[in-house]
């Protein structure tokens, strides 16, 4: 084919292909394993393949079940099946039933996934397009520590990076220990916490977004209840803040929830009252990023006799995606009304949560040294 085709054009081909086929196709010869090896392709593939399959991610946790389950949902109106992903890992039990791993983030194409049980507080890079995952060992640690994770992305450095903050739970006026792994490196990296920052602290068990090249987490002010955004740039391994709107700034953060709504940070607001069966959901929009000011209400409804459930995401095109309260992941739809998403999991089962994330097919972690075989 080299003989016949500019290399421009096969590279262009290639890039559009899965990262399943990529991986095969690097044992035709020397120069496309090359190629297809190369983190400039490893770029390309990413942009090129995932622009014309745009996917969701959705991940049930199933409790009668005792496993994880992950699908691929195209992103048409109804979220359609699109194929399971086999998830290769073990979970752990104790006394009281199943742990599930925590879901820290997706990104690029690699699930960052952490087991707070396992015996070395283990947390796992998983790329399921092509099957491969590392394992990282975190500092020490200890019980009274309570530690929330970030993960993402540096572009200057082609790299995906953890950070952890470990606050310790007895005393809360402290700062957070914190430390930054790199990929490339293998290292922990301590990271001094601005000490000119207010205390803010990240419940565990909040979500964190990753957007813009940074990481955000929604944090409260303990001392003044005052809740914001901080921000992790992974390039500069910087701190920052980000006001939420004015409306939300007294809330407790159990009520807010980070999303992307298209090209922007967005923040969602429910109030549900699960006795009477109302509820509410105000949605934000940053329409100028790092600036206040621009915070943009684009969704605001109520909903007095229906609780639509926990928000997880709104889409692009307006639907809001909740996990409802028979646990199931419902879309609402304004014109069309409420509808389940089919092909989670089977009727009936019981489950401890639904997540959903942009699904990106990518060729990362291919030639990072891994803790097993685990392509195909």
């Amino acid at each position: 084919m080299a003989k016949y085709l500019p290399p421009e054009l096969i590279i262009n081909i290639l890039s559009m292909l899965p990262s399943k086929s990529l991986l095969r196709f690097r044992l035709v010869c020397k120069s496309w394993h090359s190629l297809i090896s190369s983190p400039e392709f490893s770029q390309t593939h990413l942009h090129n393949f995932n622009k014309l399959n745009s996917r969701n991610l959705v991940r049930c946790c199933l409790w009668t079940e005792k496993k994880e389950v992950y699908t691929i949902h195209h992103n048409d109106q109804h979220l359609t099946l699109d194929a399971p992903i086999d998830f290769p890992f073990n979970l752990l039990r104790d006394e009281y039933g199943t742990i599930f791993y925590t879901l820290i983030a997706s990104c690029k194409g690699v699930v960052c996934l952490y087991n707070e049980r396992s015996p070395k507080n283990e947390i796992l890079l998983w790329n399921p397009s092509i099957r491969k995952k590392i394992t990282l060992t975190p500092p020490s640690y200890m019980p009274e520590l309570t530690l929330v994770f970030g993960f993402g992305y540096c572009e200057n450095s082609d790299d995906y990076k953890v950070v952890r903050l470990a606050y310790d739970r007895n005393n809360l006026i402290d700062r957070p220990e914190v430390e930054i792994y790199t990929v490339k490196t293998a290292i922990w990296k301590p990271i001094v916490f601005p000490q000119d920052f207010p205390c803010y602290h990240i419940l565990s068990d909040c979500s964190q977004v990753f957007f813009n090249g940074s990481v955000h987490w929604l944090a409260a002010d303990l001392g003044v209840s005052h809740c914001s955004i901080l921000t992790m740039d992974m390039s500069k391994n910087v701190f920052g803040e980000i006001q939420l709107p004015e409306y939300l700034v007294h809330y407790s953060s159990m009520g807010l929830t980070l999303t992307v709504v298209g090209d922007y940070l967005g923040v969602i607001y429910s109030n549900r009252c699960t006795v009477v069966g109302s509820s509410t959901y105000k949605i934000w929009v940053m329409k100028e990023y790092k600036k206040p000011i621009s915070w943009t209400l684009i969704y605001d409804v109520h909903y007095p006799d229906t609780d639509l459930g926990r928000p997880l995401k709104l889409r692009h095109n307006g639907d809001l995606i909740t996990e409802s309260r028979r646990c199931n992941l419902t879309i609402y739809n304004r014109e069309a009304g409420c509808y389940t998403v089919d092909g989670c999991c089977s009727k009936g089962v019981v489950l401890w949560s639904f997540s959903i994330d942009r699904y990106e097919e990518s060729l990362a972690l291919l030639d990072v040294e891994s803790d097993g075989n685990n392509e195909e």
